[in-house]
């Protein structure tokens, strides 16, 4: 690993959208994620994640500084950091990763250490994470989405703390966003959504993280 770049923020939908865009900033591997709960209330979101990348320390410093100008942008950035040359037990912990495994990800790995070749996706041209507070109100949310618009359910995010569920839907973007919009306004008054975002055209290193095949689930 010649540099590993890190950068903490607050909610699942704003660590995976900087995580896109460190990868498309830079020739970088997105690595893991990794979870933490805050520890004392009055916090924008009850959760904390961080995402990791690995690369040329040019390519790590300009994708770390990219991510962290969005996630300050959404109010939800924490810290940021690149470390050169990393140590070999840091190097190890580097690749820890922490991600519910569900129906749609059963093969996910433990570690993507080893395994970072790209992944190929075509088929839909977006991903919309919708982030809420209770089962009750993601499921509703879910179900105004799915009739609001053609998309799918890609990936359901639950380990989380603080009740929330993160949903990924796919499908063409102006599907995507109606879908949200309607997902939202649907949740909204059961439970508090900490997150609503669209990926137009989601870079490989993130949706290696969703066990999605060409489009399809597995």
């Amino acid at each position: 690993m010649k540099a590993l770049g890190m950068i903490e923020v607050y909610s699942f939908t704003t660590a995976v959208c900087a995580a896109d865009l460190m990868a498309k900033t830079g020739n970088v591997h997105v690595i893991a994620f990794d979870r933490n709960r805050p520890f004392a209330k009055g916090f924008p979101v009850p959760l904390i994640m961080a995402a990791k990348i690995e690369g040329d320390v040019a390519d790590v410093k300009a994708s770390v500084e990219a991510a962290s100008e969005f996630a300050k942008s959404r109010g939800h950035y924490i810290v940021s950091h690149c470390i050169p040359n990393p140590g070999e037990d840091v190097d190890k912990m580097a690749y820890r990763l922490d991600i519910n495994k569900d129906k749609f990800n059963k093969k996910l790995p433990k570690s993507f250490q080893g395994a970072l070749d790209g992944y190929e996706f075509y088929g839909d041209n977006s991903i919309g994470l919708l982030e809420v507070e209770g089962l009750v109100a993601s499921i509703d949310g879910l179900d105004a989405m799915l009739k609001a618009a053609d998309v799918r359910l890609v990936h359901t995010e639950k380990r989380l703390g603080g009740r929330l569920v993160t949903l990924i839907i796919a499908g063409k973007v102006s599907a995507v966003k109606s879908a949200l919009e309607s997902g939202k306004a649907a949740a909204s008054p059961k439970g508090t959504v900490y997150g609503c975002e669209v990926i137009a055209n989601p870079h490989a290193e993130i949706l290696k993280f969703f066990d999605m095949d060409n489009g399809k689930e597995k």
